[in-house]
């Protein structure tokens, strides 16, 4: 501790300085002057500062940079050392990382204290200082291997392991050829085996490890405070609080348990394949919930045909379900529009496919999902597109791709409409107006008055400014007084459909059963298809026919009349639906029933809301929900927050968050206890969640 302060008594003596001195530029060359204002050092280095940009003075000496190589001085315009290093980067107290050329094809780094003295010498590929201590790290056979050592070149912890971190407070997380850890002291002493798979810094002697994703805690000495086997753990103040694994149970139709395993979440992926998560990571179980793939992920999607998408450490890749990698986990991101793969990495989107049997020449700053075989592309600002094997067929040369079809691309070029083939040539010339493909031999050339209809030989086949709507074989053209005709691409009239010849109609409605709703003068009724009035129009609003009848209003209630426009319903309700098997949901001073062709009530006027639902009625009152059968027996009071019919026949029903099932008629089968549930039909077998709590360590 003795040493620990008088290192921060060091450093910030040691800096005070820092803050009194700012650089200036003349003539390309770079100076310093003190807070007064007078030049402490001329404007005649290249920079000063260190080598990674930043800028302090530490006790009177600060880095300068001549012929592009650094070198210390002090403010007496006394140099320290030569400008002969590559870098110079402050690294605390009074120390410098320094590297330089040793040799024509080799640099090695090591450390300066401010005097300009070797403190480790130049055998090392890099060294990262923390307080009294420094990692070093040798390049040997292509990897990278770290050590310990102090500032005065006792190699503390040697240098072959694949990594080591500081954790604060004098410890450190070493990492050995397997990926795992272990916890080491200042003084190369191992406190812990090497059985961690990650650790967090020490934060009031306390740090979080992993073992299998599973998280626990321990000190600094490496005791054991709480094992690794939970979802998380949390400290607050002295106490300590722990979260253990959601528990997961098999149930049969008896509610008999068959199976209980741990996970965070379930996710069905394909038939025997379920995607499960463990303490936030995603792997797979199989069709009997067996462990098939460790979670191990930080997402897992399932593709087709076996296949994953995977991220780990934040890389994209794709795996099979027996973690076969398939396209590497290296990329920022994958699209997959199989069997194409769009990849992101640094240098931006490529095109490949899943086996890798091809990747596109070159990348792009945007591919877009495929049309018609071609996927567009973005380069340098411009558009053109790729084949499935990734060729550029269409080059980046265009403002914009408008529409892609089997045999033609719209693009928009110089500011100007044209149509390309696939093999970019020119179908049509660029030219002013918008165009857009209707089939593989007709375009349309959208100008300001009117639409022409066009072969691509250039004939006009039609021409008109009504709405079109283009069809397989035909399109159709909408005149303003209703009248609707049918073309052939040829320009040929095939039907035309004049509008009904009623007088003064404001609206005309969808045939049903033979009858179409028509308003006239403020009033509803029908009339048949040939246009003639079959119901007067004598109604303040109207329904569609259905089984025969059609629901009316008349003086602000509805009610029901017959095709020969006879009241068999009397109007006495304030909203109906249709009949439905003979009955209708009818709605009166804001309570719902159900009643029968006869206007007689099979479910009283009771509900806040009445719904159909497989042959049954969904009840709702009071914010709950129940079951009704098709004749009006109520099967379940509404008691539920919700409920749904089971393909046993069973219902599964949720209250107060809770889970669980009953029979039709209301007998419980699943307690109402679960967080969540699944019924699986092909084994008539229930999936069951208990979550965990919180819980308080003593």
């Amino acid at each position: 501790m003795k040493i620990a302060l008088l290192v921060c008594l060091l450093i910030t003596s040691l800096t005070g300085w820092a803050d009194s001195f700012q650089t200036f530029e003349e003539n390309g060359k770079v100076g310093l002057k003190n807070q007064e204002g007078k030049v402490v050092l001329p404007a005649s280095f290249e920079a000063l500062g260190w080598s990674d940009g930043s800028f302090s003075v530490i006790g009177n000496v600060t880095g300068y940079r001549q012929n592009n190589h650094w070198g210390i001085l002090n403010l007496k315009k006394e140099f320290i050392t030569k400008a002969e290093y590559e870098s110079l980067v402050y690294g605390g107290g009074e120390y410098v990382v320094v590297k330089k050329k040793i040799n024509p094809a080799q640099r090695k780094t090591g450390c300066l204290n401010l005097r300009g003295e070797v403190q480790i010498p130049f055998v090392y590929d890099d060294i990262q200082l923390h307080g009294l201590r420094a990692i070093v790290v040798n390049l040997s056979n292509g990897r990278y291997q770290y050590g310990l050592a102090d500032l005065q070149n006792k190699l503390i912890i040697p240098a072959n392991y694949s990594g080591i971190l500081p954790l604060g407070t004098l410890r450190y997380a070493v990492q050995n050829d397997s990926g795992k850890i272990a916890l080491y002291a200042e003084d190369g002493r191992a406190i812990t085996p090497f059985t961690i798979d990650s650790i967090s810094m020490f934060q009031n002697g306390k740090a979080f490890f992993y073992i299998n994703t599973n998280k626990g805690l321990l000190d600094r000495e490496g005791n054991v405070l709480v094992e690794a086997r939970y979802q998380n753990v949390k400290v607050e103040d002295d106490r300590i609080s722990v979260l253990p694994h959601h528990q997961w149970v098999v149930l049969d139709a008896s509610n008999k348990t068959q199976q209980n395993f741990q996970a965070e979440n379930i996710l069905p992926a394909a038939p025997g394949i379920n995607i499960y998560q463990f303490s936030g990571h995603f792997g797979l179980m199989d069709g009997t919930w067996n462990v098939t793939l460790p979670a191990q992920y930080q997402n897992l999607t399932y593709l087709q045909d076996n296949l994953f998408l995977a991220q780990k450490n934040n890389k994209t890749g794709i795996i099979t379900s027996e973690n076969k990698p398939i396209i590497p986990l290296q990329y920022d991101s994958i699209v997959v529009n199989y069997p194409q793969v769009r990849t992101l990495s640094r240098s931006g989107w490529a095109l490949t496919d899943i086996n890798r049997t091809f990747t596109s020449f070159k990348t792009y700053s945007r591919i877009d999902a495929p049309q018609h075989g071609l996927f567009p592309a973005k380069s340098n600002q411009y558009w053109g597109a790729l084949t499935t094997q990734g060729e550029e067929t269409v080059h980046c040369v265009y403002d914009s791709l408008i529409e892609i079809s089997n045999k033609y691309v719209v693009v928009k070029f110089k500011g100007q409409y044209g149509i390309v083939s696939p093999r970019e040539e020119w179908i049509v010339a660029p030219q002013a107006h918008p165009l857009k493909l209707v089939n593989d031999s007709i375009y349309v050339q959208l100008e300001p008055a009117n639409l022409f209809l066009k072969s691509f030989d250039g004939n006009v086949i039609y021409f008109t400014d009504n709405k079109i709507d283009f069809g397989a074989d035909c399109f159709t053209e909408f005149l303003p007084d209703g009248t609707i005709k049918k073309l052939d691409y040829h320009g040929r009239l095939i039907n035309r459909k004049e509008p009904p010849q009623v007088d003064k109609v404001e609206a005309v409605f969808e045939e049903h059963e033979g009858l179409r709703g028509i308003k006239r003068d403020g009033k509803y009724g029908f009339i048949d298809v040939r246009g003639r009035l079959r119901i007067a129009n004598r109604y303040d609003g109207i329904g569609n026919f259905s089984e025969g009848m059609a629901a009316i209003k008349l003086i602000g209630r509805w009610g029901f009349i017959n095709a020969q426009d006879q009241i068999v319903i009397n109007p006495n309700y304030d909203k109906v639906a249709q009949f439905y098997n003979g009955l209708c949901v009818v709605t009166r001073n804001g309570k719902a029933g159900v009643i029968d062709k006869q206007g007689k009530f099979i479910l009283s006027l009771e509900y806040d809301s009445i719904a159909s639902d497989l042959n049954k009625f969904r009840l709702y009152k009071n914010g709950l929900t129940g079951l009704a059968d098709a004749s009006g027996k109520i099967l379940i009071e509404p008691r539920f927050n919700q409920l749904a019919i089971l393909a046993n026949g069973a219902v599964k029903v949720i209250h107060t968050q809770k889970s669980g099932v009953i029979s039709a008629e209301g007998l419980s089968i699943i307690p109402i206890i679960y967080d969540a549930l699944y019924y699986y039909s092909e084994k008539n077998q229930y999936l069951v969640l208990q979550k965990a709590e919180w819980k308080t360590l003593n």
